[in-house]
């Protein structure tokens, strides 16, 4: 075990170190997102899907600066939706400012699991 330890050296255990507590820090939904990708001529896509009570799921979308961005979610739960942090409730449409991956969250504040059905179209 000695000599493991001599070979091994301090930079190395700092590095392997840092990259590990940068994987600790990160954001589980971040590690978790599901892109949403249009069948080929579509402006529009519809994902399903099941929360558990109190969790969340994300999605992501490209889209280009100028077009508009329509997310809507249906459930019969409390489910509604955030897009970059920002609560939208069950739907907004937006312009988008930026060409970007925009982030959208589902959210189930249901005391149990719920279905539901999440539309997105860019135009």
């Amino acid at each position: 075990m000695r000599n493991i330890l001599n070979v091994i050296t301090r930079p190395f255990l700092v590095k392997i170190f840092t990259v590990l507590m940068m994987i600790g820090m990160m954001d589980s939904a971040a590690l978790s997102q599901t892109r949403i990708r249009f069948a080929r001529g579509a402006s529009s896509a519809t994902v399903t899907g099941k929360l558990s009570p109190g969790y969340t799921r994300s999605y992501v979308v490209g889209a280009r600066a100028g077009q508009s961005m329509t997310v809507r979610v249906r459930s019969a739960g409390n489910v509604w939706l955030d897009i970059g942090g920002n609560e939208v409730g069950e739907g907004i449409t937006i312009e988008c400012r930026s060409t970007d991956d925009y982030i959208i969250t589902v959210h189930n504040d249901d005391d149990h699991a719920s279905n539901y059905s999440l539309y997105v179209a860019i135009r």
